[in-house]
């Protein structure tokens, strides 16, 4: 399955969750909110204008809860298309290592360590340069890339459903299954907090 297909699943399955976990009524303010800022986009003048403010009427009728039910579809959106853009790089780096099978893939280890053999460098002055590293963990602050380890867990289940979707051989049932634990785990990631509202004891 290509990206273009998992997001649209992806997205498909959102907008039931929206629809079942809020309302009907909540999810077509967000189609309509997703639309009007895709058409600001394209580039024509006119086009772009009636969109803006089609937006910006949207968005100042929308009620404080309204406003939170589609923050939260938003934020959840992004998280699905960063999944879909991940398990796209990996199907790609697959298909590179299955075409080159002589040949280590680009930017790889293997890559690194051909150099290194191409230039001469024994294993002896790999060892003596390794044993020199200093490695120094980073830990960034930002809000946007710290994550409670329930939202990583589920993260990584929707990871693994779409890498399930990708195998060739998948009967009907077995990829209406994959399909329906991508569903659930969905509507569990909706229903879970992004952030603790208190500390643990």
């Amino acid at each position: 399955m290509d990206i273009s297909a998992s997001i649209h699943l992806l997205g498909d399955l959102l907008g039931r969750v929206l629809s079942e976990q809020e309302s009907p009524a909540i999810f077509a303010v967000e189609v309509r909110i997703r639309l009007a800022a895709k058409t600001r986009r394209t580039g024509d003048e006119a086009a772009t204008r009636s969109a803006g403010q089609s937006l910006s009427s949207e968005v100042a009728n929308i009620s404080p809860e309204t406003a939170r039910a589609i923050a939260s579809a938003f934020a959840l959106y992004f998280d699905l298309v960063n999944l879909a853009e991940d398990a796209q790089r990996v199907r790609a780096l697959r298909q590179e290592e299955a075409e080159n099978d002589a040949e280590p893939v680009e930017d790889s280890i293997g890559q690194a360590i051909a150099a290194l053999h191409a230039r001469g460098v024994t294993p002896l002055q790999v060892e003596a340069l390794l044993g020199n590293l200093s490695i120094e963990l980073v830990l960034t602050a930002h809000p946007t890339e710290a994550k409670r380890r329930t939202i990583l867990s589920k993260i990584q289940r929707i990871a693994q459903f779409l890498v399930e979707l990708d195998h060739p051989d998948l009967l009907p049932r077995e990829r209406q299954a994959c399909h329906d634990a991508l569903y659930a785990e969905i509507t569990a990631f909706w229903l879970t907090a992004r952030t603790r509202t208190a500390r643990k004891q």
